[in-house]
């Protein structure tokens, strides 16, 4: 075996799950930081790369068609990478949208298909290619797969750490393309230069390598990465002024200036303008029930303090203490660079501190009780913010109150009409609360105020009662006064809120089933795109009925079939489990999420760990071979523990309870651990099936078809899994399907042929 072509192998898992990683931060940013948009993302990457597998499988034989084809796609691939970080930024601007408004699902959809096609179809060719390349050349051609496979792995682990710990941190997303250009190059140059091809083709290869890499090398020094980087976010911001640009462990930051007002957007959404603020909702949302309290002596306030609502709070006399807890340090520090005195007279406060941290995370741990707790963690559009809209979250505030403490949150609303969308997700939350507090108050409005305490005795908004206490306080306030209160409290209204939750079926919201984020998904779906109202609505009543009976159709020609083919029962086990693994994938990252808070800086990683277990389950394939005799035999026991792990995954977070209060070590360590697991096997099963499949048709390429249904599996395993199975399902319930589906998968191997 060429060391150039083992080489070629590790830089192209690096270059792949650089990409990867470096196109899904983007894509986020753009899609509004929608965790479930992960499915489609990375469905769209691997039904891409199936398919550009398969091309490669139908390379001709000869050493040097395959090794000029194999440098051919590399460059092809080196040229797409920075293209498709532009494209991603010029998305919402070639849509005829504005930055800061989000996509629907269908325009993600689209546009993840279109814009991943390129790299992902040129590095699916490239393996199968390096495959071809790796059994021409090897004399274990048995093993030839399991080899090639791993060597793939390994790049993509040694990438994987790289570029989540050193790239990411330290250079912007473009000059990361550049760094894997230049990688590239060398690999085409070691190619060119290698044995794989005949003497005249190897010069012609060897220069073209050569010049990629002295271009790459060339361009960096040059600054046209930095060049394209910085034209490209003009272009993602339609030219308005760009103040800052820069990518947290925990999301993307961008600070824009108009005359001397600065506004604050978090993975392209607005989060707060400065140095004037939007004080009408500020005072609302802080003296509404500050006043209703009476007495504000503690405060805690997760998320979206500095920039007026802690200066509001800061104006009662009787208050004692403020906490803010915010997970990002980099945006306050962004946020205090503004100039503004409403900010620094905020933070230097000595009854303010300051907490970095997760505000689940705080809330658990702190041995502090509240009068207020306030939450200004914006709708649950995605699943890091429905986090704070869930039973277990509400659960653990109540616990922090004092007995007479009040909990404020807001939701979108209406003072006109509920159409259904908005209609669930308000009473998906209302029900979800109710089942926690004592009593619940909603003060209606364009944003609906959501007041909750575990007292069972109502919560006073009675409008003289304030204003009585607004004068005893006298506090300089420029809206809040008993004609506004008294607008804004009007019981009329409040009764008109409540009948219009009426006849809502929205089910309560849960970490591990986020009913809440479905219906704020299709809320959003029914702004941009009305067309989807009726196909959300059907999804969310008969989807799990029509889920199961595809799955159950699918399995029924699966062994109707196999009297036709001893290969069928081989594809559908592939099929399933590339479904099976991604689902498991995106459970795992989902719940890290619940977790952690902050997947966006750990997706390149979380990501890496099930493919090193990939890695090693594929070098593994040989032993898994002979310990069972048979590759149908060894192919029917990865089937077996893959069922295995499907309910091992919810046995371990439901049993223990530990999604609900890890360590953050524990999170990571937890979660790391299962994705290995559900990739080894699955890196154990891909050479065992390519080996199966050989046996029944000896006189078909083996490679290309394997790996191309294993990948097509993935991609109806991203869609159905974001956006449908987790929200609607919910954890446990889309295990067992998963595991069902592998038992047919064993049932089918292990039932004899008819003749």
């Amino acid at each position: 075996m060429p060391l150039a072509l083992i080489f070629s192998l590790l830089v192209l898992g690096f270059s792949g799950i650089a990409a990867q990683t470096v196109l899904i931060r983007e894509s986020l940013i753009i899609f509004g930081g929608n965790e479930l948009s992960l499915g489609i993302i990375i469905g769209a990457w691997v039904i891409w790369e199936a398919l550009g597998a398969y091309a490669g499988g139908r390379l001709p034989r000869t050493d040097a068609k395959v090794t000029g084809s194999l440098i051919a796609v590399n460059i092809l691939f080196i040229l797409f990478f920075p293209a498709t970080i532009a494209a991603i930024r010029m998305l919402k601007i070639m849509a005829g949208l504005p930055p800061e408004m989000s996509l629907s699902i269908t325009s993600i959809f689209a546009s993840s298909l279109v814009i991943f096609l390129p790299c992902a179809f040129t590095h699916g060719y490239a393996f199968t290619a390096s495959c071809r390349l790796y059994e021409q050349t090897s004399a274990a051609r048995t093993a030839s797969a399991a080899r090639g496979y791993f060597f793939e792995m390994a790049g993509t682990v040694i990438g994987g750490a790289v570029v989540s710990y050193v790239l990411i941190t330290r250079v912007h997303p473009v000059r990361t393309a550049f760094l894997v250009f230049a990688i590239m190059s060398l690999a085409c140059l070691a190619l060119g230069a290698g044995r794989t091809a005949g003497p005249g083709p190897r010069k012609a290869f060897g220069a073209a390598g050569l010049v990629l890499t002295a271009a790459a090398v060339i361009c960096m020094a040059r600054g046209l990465d930095t060049f394209i980087e910085n034209r490209s976010i003009g272009a993602e911001w339609h030219g308005r002024t760009i103040v800052s640009y820069q990518n947290s462990p925990y999301q993307n930051i961008v600070i824009t200036k108009e005359r001397e007002q600065y506004t604050f957007f978090t993975d392209g959404t607005p989060a707060a303008t400065l140095p004037t603020p939007d004080i009408v909702r500020i005072e609302e949302i802080v003296h509404i029930p500050c006043l209703a309290h009476g007495s504000p002596r503690t405060v805690l306030i997760i998320s979206g303090g500095p920039g007026g609502v802690i200066s509001e709070m800061l104006k009662y006399p009787v208050l004692r203490r403020i906490d803010y807890v915010e997970i990002d340090p980099a945006y306050l520090a962004a946020i205090a660079r503004v100039p503004s005195n409403l900010v620094r007279s905020e933070l230097n406060d000595n009854r303010v501190r300051v907490h970095y941290t997760d505000g689940r995370r705080f809330a658990r741990a702190t041995t502090g009780r509240y009068d207020i707790v306030l939450s200004g963690v914006p709708a649950p559009r995605t699943l890091q913010a429905n986090r704070f809209f869930t039973a277990e979250f509400f659960r653990e505030i109540r616990n922090i109150l004092e007995p007479d403490g009040i909990f404020v949150f807001t939701l979108p609303g209406s003072l006109a009409y509920y159409d259904r969308e908005l209609k669930d997700i308000n009473a998906s939350i209302l029900r979800t609360a109710g089942e926690t507090f004592g009593s619940i108050a909603v003060v209606p409005g364009e944003e609906n105020i959501f007041m909750a305490s575990a007292a069972r005795t109502a919560i006073d908004l009675s409008p003289d009662t304030m204003d009585m206490r607004l004068k005893e306080y006298a506090l300089p306030l420029k809206l809040i006064s008993l004609p506004h209160l008294s607008y804004r409290l009007d019981p009329e209204k409040r009764e008109w809120f409540r009948s219009a939750m009426k006849g809502s079926e929205a089910k309560t919201n849960h970490d591990l089933a986020p009913m809440g984020l479905w219906y704020a998904i299709a809320f959003d779906n029914a702004l941009h795109d009305p067309s989807l109202r009726r196909a959300s609505a059907l999804l969310e009543k008969h989807g799990v009925i029509f889920f199961l009976a595809v799955t159950a159709l699918l399995a029924s020609a699966g062994f109707a079939f196999r009297t036709r083919s001893a290969a069928v029962p081989v594809c559908f086990v592939t099929l399933t489990t590339g479904f099976a693994v991604l689902v498991l994938e995106l459970l795992l990252i989902f719940i890290y999420q619940v977790w952690s808070g902050y997947v966006f800086h750990e997706i390149g990683m979380l990501i890496t760990m099930l493919m090193t277990g990939m890695a090693l389950g594929a070098l593994s394939a040989g032993k898994f071979l002979d310990r069972f005799g048979t590759a149908l035999r060894a192919l029917m026991a990865a089937e077996a523990i893959l069922a295995a792990v499907c309910l091992v995954v919810p046995a371990i977070f439901l049993a223990t309870g530990m999604y609900l209060n890890p360590g953050r070590l524990s999170a990571r360590l937890m979660s790391l651990t299962l994705l290995f697991i559900a990739g080894f096997f699955a890196g154990m099963e891909y050479p065992v099936a390519v080996e199966a499949y050989r046996n029944v048709r000896p006189q078909r390429t083996a490679v290309g078809p394997v790996y191309g249904l294993d990948l097509l599996g993935g991609f109806a395993g991203g869609v159905a899994g974001g956006f449908f199975l987790f929200p609607v399902m919910g954890l446990v319930k889309t295990c067992i399907v998963l595991c069902a589906v592998k038992v047919c998968g064993i049932l089918m191997l292990s039932s004899p042929r008819k003749k």
